[in-house]
């Protein structure tokens, strides 16, 4: 046999055996936490102070199984909440009783949340990527509660873990692109518990009408994240809630969705002409 193809053919198999071994690993996490949950109540969030003033905004691209766990988790610990998604798949599958918005094939990411949250309708918009999972240390009311209490707080951005092994990312050291922008309160000072970030992950709760001062650029169609938190610096306050959570589970192993993911090309070319060159 020829020596490459060997190689390839080693290299697709071991591929196959991790991704049969991640995905085996991460069902067992999710299948134990499920049963943890059917063990608890819901958080029904009370009348006048919850599900009514907020709206779970889902961006999703070519995934439906792994938004369709998403929305399940979402109905099994915050059933009733206005959840829109917004879904630029080849062929979207839409859930019965989600309300759905549909896009051009690959608008990006950037794209879709902003039409979606031009299409929000509740004082408060709660930001998910459709590989997140809620469980029952969600711990969205209690947030929302916090959201109500300091109205100088735009964002309170939440812990997210990682399957498996729940490991998570220490936002309070990632860095912005280069920017003169002052943050409109010191990093690391406190409004109540919360300490003020300059970045959250794509896991939390804004005030609708104050993301909607910076927005996203729809030029951009997936590196989207650092771009918003670098023009949002000077015009929204953001906070870390440690006991906000959900949990994350990505899809390396979807080739399909991973050659649209890796497609940067574009998106690094357009943010280096942003960032890092001089006019």
């Amino acid at each position: 046999m020829n020596p490459a193809v060997k190689r390839l053919l080693l290299t697709s198999r071991l591929r196959s055996f991790a991704g049969v071994a991640y995905r085996t690993i991460i069902n067992l996490e999710l299948a134990t936490l499920q049963m943890l949950d059917s063990l608890s109540s819901p958080e029904i969030l009370p009348e006048g102070g919850g599900l009514e003033q907020l709206t779970a905004l889902i961006k999703t691209f070519e995934r439906p199984r792994t938004l369709a766990r998403l929305v399940a988790s979402i109905q099994r610990r915050y059933p009733g909440m206005n959840t829109l998604v917004v879904d630029d798949s080849r062929q979207p599958k839409l859930i019965p009783g989600i309300e759905w918005l549909t896009l051009p094939f690959d608008s990006g990411v950037s794209a879709g949340r902003s039409a979606g949250l031009r299409q929000v309708g509740t004082p408060f918009t709660l930001l998910l990527d459709d590989d997140f999972v809620f469980y029952l240390r969600t711990g969205l009311r209690a947030a929302l509660a916090f959201m109500v209490q300091y109205p100088e707080i735009d964002i309170m951005g939440g812990t997210v873990l990682k399957l498996p092994l729940f490991h998570k990312a220490d936002y309070s050291t990632i860095k912005l692109y280069p920017t003169t922008a002052k943050p409109v309160r010191p990093l690391g000072s406190y409004i109540g518990p919360f300490p003020v970030f300059d970045k959250a992950p794509n896991f939390y709760i804004a005030r609708t009408e104050r993301l909607l001062l910076v927005n996203w650029d729809p030029k951009i169609k997936r590196l989207d994240h650092a771009d918003f938190f670098t023009r949002a610096r000077g015009v929204l306050t953001t906070v870390h809630n440690r006991n906000l959570r959900c949990l994350h589970v990505q899809t390396p192993f979807d080739t399909h969705y991973m050659d649209y993911r890796n497609d940067l090309k574009a998106d690094i070319n357009l943010l280096r002409k942003r960032y890092y060159t001089s006019n």
